[in-house]
């Protein structure tokens, strides 16, 4: 992984989840880690020196345009959301660049390798949501029992944003990419499109969500060079552990190690070590755990 950074953030309240995830990227990478940066978005200034000791490199999103200053003002968090899509701006030292949610944390190198491997071929490398881990593949309400009426996230956020109707259609029956983990090579031309796409969805959407339906709009709607990548390199649900391993599975066979473990869906236990949720262990019993770095290992243990 020679020549790239992985880069995170967040606020104060995120802090001790950007403290794991660093710690998960070093104790998969003994002999040395790739560089790592964290944007500053509303970090208190005790723990950017934390990180900053620990050889981090600390950024802050600056706003080009009263587009991404308003709501910039109002939500400083959207710090990480907005530079997710401006990344190569900042890291122009950096061949490629790796994006990971703070909610999210390494478990088995192999992600990393897969999202570097990706990118080197000059293509976004991304995980489509849905699949085996979601019951439901498409939101969808019918009128008078006949007609399908789409609300999945694609469609509603692009509607939100007035994107033209042709567009809504397209990408609201497409495959909704999910925002916390990806690669890019620094030099890809996706880096425009994505932010003319940011700007086209902030002129009406929602600023949370402009940077997972920009990540949709380059690659269905301009055709951008995309990796899809298997689901152990964001995984966010339907969990199974290896009680004597201490680790996260697949759920399904042949059940390789979660590569990088994503609490998107993990409200709770994102900001209480405490908080569990249900695991299908291989032993074939039952266990509530913590899916947290550190924390895993220690809720398997107090079953």
């Amino acid at each position: 992984m020679q020549n790239s950074v992985i880069v995170t953030g967040g606020d104060a309240r995120y802090y001790p989840l950007i403290a794991e995830l660093i710690a998960s990227i070093h104790a998969v990478f003994p002999a040395g880690a790739p560089d790592i940066a964290v944007f500053d978005a509303g970090l208190e200034a005790g723990q950017c020196d934390a990180l900053r000791a620990q050889g981090v490199i600390i950024k802050q999103f600056i706003a080009t345009s009263p587009l991404l200053e308003r709501p910039l003002r109002q939500r400083p968090a959207l710090g990480m959301n907005f530079a997710k899509l401006w990344l190569d701006q900042y890291f122009p030292d950096h061949e490629i660049i790796i994006c990971i949610d703070a909610d999210a944390w390494v478990q088995d190198r192999s992600a990393l390798d897969f999202l570097y491997g990706a990118a080197r071929t000059g293509a976004l490398a991304i995980v489509p949501m849905g699949g085996a881990y979601r019951d439901r593949q498409l939101a969808v309400s019918w009128v008078w029992g006949m007609f399908p009426r789409i609300h999945s996230f694609n469609y509603k956020n692009a509607a939100a944003a007035r994107l033209p109707r042709a567009i809504r259609n397209k990408i609201g029956v497409a495959a909704i990419l999910n925002a916390g983990v990806f690669a890019l090579p620094r030099a890809a031309p996706h880096w425009q499109r994505l932010r003319y796409w940011q700007e086209r969805v902030l002129r009406h959407g929602n600023p949370f969500t402009a940077d997972q339906l920009s990540l949709g709009l380059i690659c269905h709607i301009d055709g951008c060079q995309t990796e899809f990548l298997p689901a152990r390199c964001n995984y966010t649900r339907k969990w199974r552990v290896d009680p004597v391993a201490g680790k996260l599975l697949d759920f399904y066979y042949p059940y390789p190690p979660v590569g990088i473990v994503h609490m998107a869906d993990q409200k709770q236990i994102r900001f209480d070590p405490d908080a569990r949720t249900d695991a299908l262990g291989m032993d074939g019993r039952n266990y509530r755990v913590n899916l947290r770095f550190g924390h895993l290992q220690r809720t398997l243990t107090e079953r």
